[in-house]
């Protein structure tokens, strides 16, 4: 289990800042793109927090931040992900939390992190679609791209 999510989390690190980088070089994104990768970033810092206390602030879930604020976060973000699948030894080991409306929950790990790497797939969807209806190129992100490359795994 350890090596799927390793590479579920390669995977996702490789879409996320790929598509970072693309849309920074964009002279004028759509905010509805801003917003969207904001929110991945944001989703993931808020999910992470839930198995492992974070020791600063996360973001606001549907706040725009700007990209210097976007850039280093979601690279924090990958490495904290890959570090905990590198050091978790039960993917199963159940997670209490409570959602943003203070909702208690349980799920195991592996849920959530199942959960968080298709919720950053389906919002890079909607992405693209932003972008192609702004008449703008998007990044392919699919993981078969990813798993084609040699430096993937």
């Amino acid at each position: 289990m350890k090596a799927y999510f390793y590479k579920l989390f390669k995977y996702n690190q490789w879409a996320n800042n790929g598509l970072c980088r693309h849309l920074m070089a964009l002279a004028n994104e759509p905010i509805e793109v801003k917003k969207r990768m904001s929110h991945i970033v944001a989703a993931e810092e808020i999910w992470y927090g839930r198995i492992v206390p974070l020791d600063f602030q996360h973001l606001a879930v549907f706040d725009i931040q700007p990209w210097d604020i976007l850039e280093p976060r979601l690279t924090a973000s990958a490495q904290r992900w890959l570090d905990l699948v590198e050091n978790t030894g039960d993917f199963e080991k159940v997670i209490n939390y409570q959602n943003l409306s203070g909702r208690a929950f349980t799920s195991t790990m592996s849920d959530i992190m199942i959960h968080i790497t298709n919720h950053g797939t389906y919002h890079r969807g909607q992405i693209a679609t932003l972008l192609r209806q702004n008449g703008l190129e998007p990044l392919p992100t699919d993981y078969i791209i990813y798993s084609r490359t040699s430096d993937s795994f």
